[in-house]
């Protein structure tokens, strides 16, 4: 088996695919408030599933740090985590769909779909609630792949190691 996925014991790779996502969400809040790229509506969906992952992967691991007769369930742990990162890669990649005009995306938040939603308090009050940002045009790209695109890479890289990570605990 490929060397990283023996490297670390089983009951650590929770943390792990944790800070995996956790760098993810680095990443999106250095663009956001560094480089001034404001999120759109799906993009903050993504990010609340990275949470998602961060926090199994927090419990879990503590858990099993915490509990070592708990390592039997390690794999299964591991396979919840990778289910949620099956589901960030699935979800990143509908969004980059969108973004490429594949298919249509909610009317909420497309050019295509009408009228964005925008908060009315902010009309009646006169504050600045930030700029409306469209779901279907990709705020940044590199080499063509915008970051809803390798959010969907990265995520389903994730994805296929913990699978991997998880098989290789329940074989031993």
């Amino acid at each position: 088996m490929n060397p990283v996925l023996t490297q670390f014991p089983l009951t650590r790779w929770p943390l792990l695919l944790a800070g995996g996502s956790l760098m993810l969400m680095l990443g999106a809040w250095g663009f956001q408030y560094i480089g001034g790229y404001e999120p759109c509506a799906l993009c903050l969906d993504q990010r609340h599933i990275h949470l998602t992952v961060i926090a199994l992967g927090l419990i879990f691991g503590i858990a099993l740090t915490l509990r070592p007769s708990l390592a039997k369930f390690a794999p299964w742990m591991i396979f919840a985590i990778a289910a949620v990162l099956v589901y960030s890669a699935g979800f990143a990649f509908w969004h980059a769909g969108i973004e490429y005009d594949w298919w249509d995306g909610p009317a909420t938040c497309t050019t295509t779909g009408g009228t964005p939603q925008v908060d009315l308090s902010c009309i009646i009050n006169g504050t600045d609630c930030g700029p409306i940002v469209l779901c279907d045009e990709a705020a940044w790209t590199l080499l063509g792949i915008s970051m809803a695109g390798y959010n969907a890479l990265i995520s389903a890289a994730m994805a296929i190691v913990a699978t991997l990570v998880g098989i290789k605990g329940l074989k031993s």
